[in-house]
């Protein structure tokens, strides 16, 4: 059973780096021109994956998207340097 874990999300999760577990179709690329980078979460239809889990859920079993996916969740990864 996956349980929702409370994140804390950062002030201003477009700007906050995400997880390298974190992925979506669109982090492979994008069209020119598009307003809003992948992993700043705007899309309305993206659809979000764990590496770790290769689901929707997170090794914490909490949901996965670009604001709760950053530092402060148990699972965090971050970017390399």
């Amino acid at each position: 059973m996956k349980v929702n874990l409370p994140v804390q999300q950062p002030a201003d999760p477009a700007s906050a780096p995400v997880c390298r577990l974190l992925r979506t179709k669109t982090a492979y690329g994008s069209l020119e021109g598009m307003e809003h980078a992948w992993h700043e979460g705007a899309s309305t239809t993206a659809v979000f994956w764990c590496l770790g889990t290769m689901e929707t859920a997170g090794l914490d079993d909490g949901y996965v998207h670009p604001h709760t996916c950053c530092a402060g969740r148990t699972c965090y990864k971050p970017p390399p340097e």
